[in-house]
């Protein structure tokens, strides 16, 4: 059993790290408002204090757009906070899990060609640029290191692409719900990279690691996946070019191949459709009840 600092635990990820990591080890996980990891005197006394043998970073700045907006903001939580985290685990001689993200690649292979993780990246977002930084952060300032580079990640409070189109599907029932026409890549159940995470930290792992859902799609196969899995009527479409000016540059191939997860023998991913359909035969009506709650402005039983 190994003691575990999980940091950013009451996000998505860190929840379900919390949940699977806690089977088979200790588990400390205090709030954000205990353990500011911009902080480094914060961080130095909590790994004096708690003695871990590994930090799990599961804390960052996900507002794609708004770190398009708070530059200071996106460099204090996505690159200092990681700095410090770093640091002190070399300091105090443990490792560190470090979550990043498939935005720190620039798209533009041609799909559907996956990303390897020795690729190099070239962020198009603020946000990519930051989780970058990030990754260099790490590798600068802890020899025992593990990078996760993720994308399109879900679960039950998720609040990216899949709430937003049951939430079109269910206010308007046989209305046309339009998507983005290029982008593709792999949806991710928070559960599994959970599970991933774990058999990450388990081994003697080293290194920047791809863990994604094996597969992949576009965001309307994906979109259509879902509503049929949950019987819901609505059409989706392709997004007419030009229709539509996103505030951030995002990537079109999100594809990341886990290539050496599967190298070291330790790969546990599932297809993304096998996941999605578990996913939403177990948790879709309590996500339907909970979207429709928001809308009438209450709370979810």
């Amino acid at each position: 059993m190994m003691k575990i600092l999980l940091v950013g635990s009451t996000g998505m990820l860190g929840t379900a790290c919390s949940r699977i990591l806690g089977e088979d080890h200790e588990i400390v996980a205090p709030p954000s408002k205990e353990l500011d990891m911009t902080r480094w005197d914060v961080v130095i006394e909590t790994l004096d204090r708690v003695g871990p043998d590994i930090v799990i970073n599961c804390a960052g700045y996900t507002d794609m757009e708004g770190c398009e907006q708070d530059e200071t903001l996106v460099r204090k939580i996505n690159i200092e906070g990681p700095r410090n985290l770093a640091q002190g685990c070399a300091r105090f001689e443990c490792r560190l899990l470090h979550l990043s993200s498939d935005c720190v690649f620039d798209g533009r292979k041609e799909t559907p060609q996956p990303y390897f993780e020795d690729d190099p990246p070239n962020p198009l977002s603020a946000y990519g640029k930051s989780k970058l930084d990030s990754e260099i952060a790490v590798k600068e300032n802890v020899p025992a290191y593990i990078i996760v580079r993720s994308g399109w990640v879900y679960d039950l409070t998720s609040r990216g692409f899949m709430r937003n189109v049951i939430r079109q599907a269910l206010e308007s029932p046989g209305s046309v719900i339009q998507v983005p026409a290029l982008e593709m890549g792999a949806p991710t159940w928070s559960y599994r990279l959970a599970v991933q995470i774990r058999e990450l930290v388990r081994s003697d792992s080293h290194g920047t690691y791809h863990a994604t859902a094996e597969g992949c799609c576009t965001r309307l196969e994906y979109a259509q996946a879902v509503l049929n899995l949950l019987g819901l009527k609505a059409l989706v479409e392709e997004r007419p070019p030009g229709s539509f000016t996103p505030l951030i540059e995002l990537p079109v191939n999100r594809i990341l191949e886990n290539r050496r997860l599967k190298k070291q023998g330790i790969h546990v991913m599932a297809d993304w459709k096998e996941d999605l359909e578990i996913f939403l035969n177990a948790y879709g009506e309590a996500l339907m009840q909970d979207i429709r709650a928001e809308g009438r402005g209450g709370i979810a039983a």
